[in-house]
């Protein structure tokens, strides 16, 4: 009996050794969502659930995989975990990449350093983004924000929140943006932008766009189907147009700013003044068909 009890002893003791020495931790999964650990090197409190890693260390944790070069620290019982150098990580179709990323849980993350999160084909940078998987929604903190269309079409910001799912992003605190497919450059105090493929952007205060170098002003511009080079731009408020002077034999084919301005700007003036950009904005209040992110 003494010799059962010292073997069972004896078993435990070399149990416990394996789980604080071993390359590879992996806790008892919950039903919902399973958590593991891997890396060179583990020290781990089986009590607290607590562990510190060094040296490449793999989390996988509910489907998705993240991978640091210079350790961790994590929690086994919590399922929570922050990484440290290089990460990436990635779960169906979104990727990430940081320098540190914090997982606070299964559902909810913060990319710092750098931060980049893909998502459809959509590039969010900034300084740090905190993102929540289950609705899809990112938040930047830090300033220098930019949003990065598959086409090379880019929107910078101080800040962004972007509800990925809803393709709906607000800008705030300097927005600067270029519009690749149509030649067109734009800024403002802040901007609302629809990113679906028939979306708009909405600047707004000190607004202005530039497009083959002929500009638009107002308090607020709205740019309809954003990724077609024939959309078309509405202007209110102190609204003010700047031609370039064409050539004798050079015709203006510029349908963002009116079909009334393109025809005064071909010399043009029998046509119906309800055409003009200017007339058709002058008593109309246009207002944001979506909800802010």
């Amino acid at each position: 009996m003494k010799r059962n009890k010292m073997l069972l002893l004896m078993l435990l003791c070399f149990l416990t050794w394996f789980a604080v020495n071993s390359s590879l931790v992996y806790s008892a999964p919950a039903k919902d969502a399973k958590y593991s650990v891997d890396a060179q090197e583990i020290e781990y409190d089986m009590a607290s659930g607590d562990g510190t890693t060094k040296g490449k260390t793999t989390i996988k944790h509910d489907g998705g995989t993240a991978v640091g070069q210079k350790g961790s620290t994590f929690n086994s019982k919590k399922r929570t975990g922050h990484l440290y150098g290089g990460v990436v990580a990635d779960k169906e179709d979104q990727h990430l990449r940081s320098q540190e990323l914090i997982i606070y849980t299964d559902k909810y993350v913060s990319a710092v350093g750098d931060a980049v999160i893909i998502k459809g084909g959509r590039k969010l940078e900034a300084p740090r983004v905190d993102y929540h998987d289950d609705t899809s929604f990112a938040e930047t903190l830090g300033g220098s924000a930019r949003i990065t269309e598959t086409d090379g079409s880019w929107l910078s910001a101080g800040k962004i929140t972007y509800d990925m799912k809803a393709g709906l992003a607000n800008a705030t605190g300097g927005v600067n943006l270029e519009s690749k497919p149509r030649n067109m450059t734009g800024t403002s105090d802040t901007a609302i932008y629809n990113t679906n493929e028939t979306g708009y952007i909405e600047l707004i205060g000190n607004a202005v766009a530039v497009q083959d170098g002929n500009t638009i002003r107002g308090d607020k511009l709205r740019i309809t189907n954003v990724s077609d080079k024939n959309s078309k731009s509405h202007a209110q408020g102190n609204v003010r147009i700047v031609f370039v002077p064409k050539e004798d034999n050079e015709q203006v084919d510029n349908p963002a700013f009116g079909e009334g301005a393109v025809l005064m700007a071909n010399g043009q003036t029998n046509f119906n003044p309800e055409s003009n950009l200017l007339d058709r904005v002058k008593g109309t209040d246009f207002a944001t068909e979506d909800k802010k992110a």
